[in-house]
């Protein structure tokens, strides 16, 4: 084999396993930015809501504001994945509204989820949450462009399996929005954070 022909070989094989190692690279980039880990949340059973208490399409959430932390979020209507968790938001510049449960400005817990960071470590749209304060503003933009304000009046951690569900998901007493974020130490061997961060907001005005 001439030293050309040999030469133009080299390069056809560097050139594939470029190609190769760009295609994994790829691959786990879109995963990292893209992939949504579990909650890990287990939500009650769905409720039928009285007619009269029903939210119409336009009452629906459509956008987040944290003034103090700089958030200005879509939100997406999320359900319940195949393991009966709440599911999260597909990526991680959203956040995730539980649409089978109370929607914000009505009586009950409305239940707002936000990644924390990625696969890669890149801060998700809650990276910051563990900075609010009792009393900071939070608003809610409907879809028809009404805005609600609520103002944070706790913020607590949990154990990530021992996550009140009760108190999440379905105290009825006032109008009420609930922020939920990973937190504490990553578990390699769960791949899932210790903790979860729970900032409880109550209705100011709307």
């Amino acid at each position: 084999m001439s030293i050309g022909i040999r030469r133009y070989a080299l390069q056809i094989s560097a050139g594939i396993v470029t190609l190769a190692a760009l295609a994994v690279f790829a691959d786990t980039l879109m995963g990292a930015l893209w992939y949504s880990p579990d909650t890990e949340v287990p939500v009650p059973e769905i409720e039928q809501v009285p007619e009269e208490k029903r939210a119409l399409p336009e009452d629906q959430p459509a956008r987040l504001r944290v003034p103090s932390l700089e958030i200005d979020a879509f939100i997406q209507h999320v359900g319940v994945n195949a393991k009966g968790n709440m599911a999260a938001p597909s990526n991680f510049v959203d956040v995730g509204w539980y649409k089978y449960g109370t929607t914000p400005g009505f009586t009950g817990s409305a239940v707002v989820t936000g990644h924390v960071d990625n696969a890669l470590g890149l801060p998700g749209v809650f990276k910051e949450l563990d900075k609010m304060r009792i009393g900071d503003d939070i608003f809610v933009e409907a879809q028809d462009g009404e805005e609600l304000h609520f103002r944070v009046v706790e913020i607590q951690r949990y154990p990530y399996t021992l996550v009140p569900l009760k108190v999440l998901f379905s105290r009825s007493d006032l109008p009420r929005l609930n922020l939920i974020t990973c937190s504490g130490k990553w578990l390699q061997s769960e791949r899932s954070y210790d903790e979860r961060l729970v900032v409880y907001a109550e209705l100011v005005s709307g």
